[in-house]
């Protein structure tokens, strides 16, 4: 019998420990595919939409290439885009529904690789960037979430 439960413990505890320390790299919720509500217009793919078009309007006239200032490295970033990661997710912060999704961007270099965050919320029926956050560089995080709250990681 106390083997039996061991294993109970130990296959929980593997399937539960990715979820929590993913819960910890990434606020919020998930978010699935459809809309949970009738009437409701955000989905994950409108979310990535939004950030795929917001990329766009930002490098129109630099050939699809992003400049992003760096104040922890002291540099600014030439960066193009390479995917908008799974899962969408989303949480509610001073009385917003904020969304957002890591999305991966190549140096124009070759050498890098910044996981950049774009913190997005609803306004007259379309999805807005409020903020944009760079979440990783070469996979190395600077930051993780306390709820809602950000936690810088030194």
């Amino acid at each position: 019998m106390k083997r039996a439960l061991m294993w109970v413990v130990l296959a929980a505890s593997v399937t539960l420990l990715p979820a929590v320390a993913l819960a910890a790299e990434h606020g919020g919720t998930p978010m699935g595919g459809a809309a949970e509500h009738p009437g409701q217009q955000i989905t994950s793919r409108s979310v990535k939409k939004s950030i795929t078009d917001h990329v766009k309007e930002l490098t129109a006239g630099s050939k699809g290439v992003l400049t992003i200032k760096d104040d922890k490295l002291g540099k600014e970033w030439k960066l193009k885009l390479d995917k908008v990661h799974d899962p969408v997710r989303k949480f509610e912060k001073e009385g917003q529904t904020i969304y957002f999704a890591c999305s991966d961007f190549k140096a124009l270099d070759g050498k890098d690789i910044l996981d950049i965050d774009f913190w997005m919320v609803e306004k007259d029926g379309t999805l807005k960037v409020i903020d944009t956050k760079i979440h990783k560089v070469n996979g190395e995080p600077r930051y993780t979430y306390e709820g809602t709250e950000l936690k810088e990681i030194k």
